[in-house]
């Protein structure tokens, strides 16, 4: 990252040694190192590459991992370098998730109005039956204020399908990142949106999925920076479900495992924020989430 913010996310650094993880904290000017070069023939688990956020997602990252010559797949994230106590305050809710305990990955289920996307949540919710606590907030079943508030009871995975824009989500009456602004909850490990330019800059100073956890809502977020199709947003949904019965850690290795076969379908997503996430529950999130009232 640039030597000015170097010591931006120290508390997101300490909380990995807390966990024992390693880091390795490259500080550059000007150009970005060539990425794909650095990390062949590693042992890095993930990397976090953080830029000017002049720089749109689009333009830092050209996928959600870098592949290396030897075929394995390591993730790979951007963070938008805003002010510093922006970028402070995404490291202070990040290390938060990071010290959590990891026993139990339980998952706020979020769909748009529109009988395809409850299609979806449905076959979602049946494939995680028995296996992962799963609560689903879809818009026929809660509105967006109470939605908001009910985001913040520290689940660790997020998962939208619907309409999507560069500035937030079209289902809920629309969901803007300005609606998040004075929420203190607990962060969400992470927020997946399948739908098409939640990571687009198209207009927009920084993207909804770039906000997410800029504004400590969730501590990693996965959005696309173009239009994407139904289709390859189903397969998406079915194998984060498959890889989330057979088990995983964190975000990254979540989107690495459950990338759909098609090269197409992974092209247009970015992954946002940190990037060993730990899809963990807060203690006391589960029971926190199955008391928000819902409209059944």
């Amino acid at each position: 990252m640039p030597r000015a913010q170097c010591h931006a996310l120290d508390e997101l650094f300490e909380a990995y040694g807390a966990r024992g993880i390693r880091t390795e904290l490259v500080c550059y000017d000007g150009r970005l190192p060539e990425l794909a070069r650095c990390v062949d023939g590693s042992a890095f688990d993930a990397v976090l590459v953080g830029r000017d956020a002049n720089f749109a997602p689009s333009s830092v990252l050209g996928a959600p991992w870098l592949a290396e010559a030897a075929g394995r797949r390591i993730p790979v994230a951007c963070l938008p370098l805003t002010a510093a106590e922006t970028v402070r305050r995404f490291a202070t809710r990040a290390a938060q998730v990071q010290l959590r305990s990891r026993d139990v990955t339980a998952l706020a289920l979020l769909a748009q109005w529109q009988p395809r996307y409850l299609r979806v949540a449905d076959r979602i919710q049946a494939l995680l039956q028995g296996n992962t606590p799963t609560v689903r907030w879809t818009e026929e079943l809660i509105g967006r204020s109470e939605l908001v508030d009910a985001l913040g009871t520290g689940l660790g995975l997020g998962l939208y399908v619907g309409h999507g824009r560069p500035v937030g989500w079209a289902g809920y009456h629309g969901t803007r990142s300005k609606h998040f602004v004075a929420c203190a909850g607990k962060p969400l490990g992470a927020v997946v949106s399948l739908c098409c330019r939640t990571a687009s800059r198209l207009r927009t100073r920084l993207s909804y999925a770039e906000w997410l956890p800029m504004l400590g809502v969730a501590a990693a977020s996965f959005g696309a920076i173009s239009d994407t199709l139904h289709t390859d947003n189903t397969r998406w949904a079915v194998r984060i479900c498959e890889v989330l019965r057979e088990g995983v850690a964190t975000i990254g290795e979540l989107i690495v495992r459950a990338a759909p076969l098609d090269p197409a379908a992974a092209r247009a997503y970015r992954l946002i924020g940190d990037p060993l996430a730990p899809l963990a529950t807060e203690h006391g999130a589960w029971m926190r989430a199955s008391s928000i009232a819902i409209h059944a």
